[in-house]
């Protein structure tokens, strides 16, 4: 396989894609390795021998070569010194499964974890390395608003549906290696390879640093979804509080708009929340190992809680704006009722009129009056008349 500038070497799984970059913070080096290339980068059984000879019965000394402090603390390596391997699979086979599982000795827990779907973030500490779950999210409109989109000019001020997909991504942390496992393609991670390849020194500072870049890239991505989110509020606020002269029907359907949006802030907070603890656990972590990356963690944390904010204040707005949506649909209500009881009204006088000369008495001089029926007329027109100005001058019509 030819190499190119920064030594990559290799082979790539497509469709389903694995992929493995090996960085020498030595050489400044990063390789591309195949599933053979991942299994040759594990630590020279020599060198572990003459530490482990070396130091005696103190295995457990910070001086042995065979482990490092790595990103958080103490912890066995699983690359030559001077290495750091992330492994990333997206779609992973039961192949892919075994492979990690016995390149870097998983817990059995660990193994059905990967493969099973966790609804939400967290983080499990395995000694050795830590198991993470967090999620990427992207959205993209409903069908039926891009439908929407193109018979109408005006839809994208009212289109308020769009569907949230959710990518969990299981991440396996060492001290000089990374491991992240998803079902379909994630683009937050494929932008961190193409600036990883681009700028191999990057990663110099460790699995600690690449977790960190790792997440970052996730948290980002939250942002524009929110950004949209707080466009759809606006827009909804704007449906809400028409001027008078506006149709109600443009008002018809924010319910449905309010809950599918509440729906989709429910989703984020629900993976939100717990990341920003799983972000808290690593902030400590890194404190009590040193603290070399605890500026970047505490960058994460502070992403974690924006995130929770913002998805608390645009549910707390969405509570309102539903609250005031039935406020106003009662008091278009109570707006009808008063139309409907001043012309019912109207009707009653002059239906009570003609009941009354409805009545079939032999005794009634006003039947045999010769202009009476015209009277009559006039009678109901007067009162129909008088009744219409008087609502009309309290607003009831």
């Amino acid at each position: 396989m030819d190499s190119l500038s920064f030594g990559i070497r290799g082979a790539v799984k497509i469709w389903w894609v694995l992929t493995a970059h090996l960085y020498n913070r030595d050489q400044r080096k990063l390789q591309q390795l195949d599933v053979q290339g991942i299994r040759d980068s594990r630590p020279a059984q020599e060198i572990i021998t003459e530490a482990e000879s070396s130091s005696g019965s103190s295995t457990g000394s910070s001086g042995s070569t065979g482990k490092t402090k790595g990103a958080f603390r103490g912890t066995q390596t699983a690359c030559r010194l001077g290495e750091l391997l992330w492994i990333d699979v997206s779609g992973p086979s039961d192949e892919d499964y075994d492979l990690i599982a016995e390149r870097f000795g998983l817990h059995a827990m660990v193994g059905e974890d990967l493969r099973a779907h966790e609804g939400r973030p967290k983080l499990h500490d395995y000694g050795e390395y830590l198991y993470i779950i967090f999620h990427a999210l992207s959205y993209e409109l409903c069908e039926d608003d891009k439908r929407q989109d193109q018979s109408d000019a005006h839809s994208d001020r009212f289109a308020n549906r769009f569907s949230l997909k959710i990518s969990e991504i299981d991440c396996i942390v060492g001290s000089d290696y990374v491991v992240t496992l998803h079902e379909e393609p994630v683009a937050p991670l494929e932008d961190l390879k193409k600036r990883w390849n681009r700028s191999p020194d990057m990663m110099r500072m460790g699995a600690g640093y690449l977790l960190y870049e790792i997440m970052d890239e996730v948290l980002d991505d939250y942002f524009p979804l929110l950004d949209t989110v707080d466009e759809r509020v606006d827009e909804l606020e704007g449906r809400l509080f028409l001027t008078q002269d506006s149709r109600f029907s443009e008002r018809d359907g924010m319910s449905g708009d309010i809950f599918a949006l509440k729906r989709t802030l429910v989703q984020i907070r629900r993976i939100a929340g717990p990341m920003r603890d799983v972000v808290n656990i690593l902030l400590r972590r890194d404190a009590e190992s040193g603290g070399k990356q605890f500026a970047y963690y505490q960058d994460l944390y502070d992403h974690a809680v924006r995130i929770v904010d913002v998805t608390d204040t645009f549910r707390d707005i969405l509570s309102g704006l539903l609250d005031a949506y039935l406020a106003l649909a009662s008091n278009r209500m109570n707006e009808v009722m008063k139309t409907l009881t001043a012309a019912s009204i109207m009707l009653l006088v002059p239906g009570l009129i003609a009941g009354i000369y409805g009545m079939n008495f032999e005794n009634m001089p006003e039947l045999h009056t010769h202009n009476g029926y015209f009277v009559v007329l006039g009678v109901m027109a007067t009162a129909v008349g008088v009744l219409f100005a008087m609502f009309k001058r309290r607003g009831w019509l």
